[in-house]
């Protein structure tokens, strides 16, 4: 049921983001209609088309406050790299409607690093009145889960925890919870060094969703943190041996992650010990 839920949640958060505008909404004749039917046409040639893009020029010369033209023109920048461009076509669409645009923008802060950015923007839209629940363009990740893990990259992790932990609290229940929000909100417990909630929330992940090789990685660390070796051990051979599985989930926008040699390290430590 949960990855039912999980894939429709996907095709709606990855149509959502690409979808059209109901043109009809505004007036015949008017900037906003002519720009909306310009992207409108723009969005059936291939994404970063020379066709697209001209389109969305167009747009852009007859309805100048039509916000989604910019964000449609922006998109790919970003994904080719050119965050600098990408940003100075956003920022028009995030001035006329920063509500459907700052997380976008705050996504991709979170994708080049700029994780002060990235908090600013995440903290300006969820202090708006009518701020709702926003996911990563992929779907995989409700926003407030980035906010957590970008606090952590600067180093606050008991920020990064609540912030989190707030999140899921808002959930009706576990079968509204992500793929990975349990491994997420693990992995920054054991940052804390707190191993004992880490252990706690890590087995929770598990239950969910046990593809992710990182989890019994985060799982040993925890295990090892309190002396149990022998458990820690058994974790660290079964992440190693899923991170080899082609088949795992490879959870996205993890904030952290974990390679091949860290298991590798910990696990010649153990075995010689």
């Amino acid at each position: 049921m949960k990855s039912i839920i999980f894939t429709v949640m996907l095709i709606i958060t990855t149509t959502a983001s690409i979808s059209q505008v109901n043109c009809y909404i505004y007036p015949e004749g008017s900037p906003e209609r002519q720009a909306c039917e310009l992207c409108d046409e723009a969005i059936k040639h291939p994404q970063g088309s020379k066709t697209s893009q001209l389109l969305f020029d167009k747009a852009i010369a007859v309805g100048p406050k039509f916000a989604w033209a910019y964000y449609e023109k922006s998109v790919p920048y970003f994904k080719r790299g050119f965050l600098l461009e990408g940003l100075e076509i956003l920022n028009e669409a995030i001035q006329l409607k920063p509500l459907d645009y700052l997380c976008y923008r705050a996504y991709w802060y979170w994708q080049y690093r700029n994780y002060k950015l990235c908090i600013q923007d995440l903290e300006t839209y969820y202090n708006m009145p009518k701020a709702f629940i926003q996911f990563t363009p992929g779907g995989e990740k409700d926003m407030r889960i980035i906010l957590g893990l970008a606090y952590a990259r600067t180093g606050d992790y008991k920020k990064g925890i609540k912030t989190i932990k707030d999140c899921l609290k808002t959930y009706d229940s576990e079968d509204d919870f992500g793929f990975a929000d349990y491994h997420s909100l693990g992995m920054l417990y054991v940052k804390d060094k707190q191993y004992d909630n880490a252990i706690n929330a890590l087995e929770k992940q598990l239950l969910i969703n046990k593809d992710i090789a990182d989890t019994y990685y985060y799982l040993g660390l925890a295990h090892l943190k309190k002396n149990n070796k022998t458990k820690a051990l058994n974790y660290f051979q079964k992440g190693f041996k899923k991170l080899k599985d082609e088949g795992r989930y490879r959870n996205t926008n993890a904030g952290f992650y974990v390679y091949p040699s860290d298991f590798e390290e910990v696990l010649i430590t153990l075995k010689s010990d």
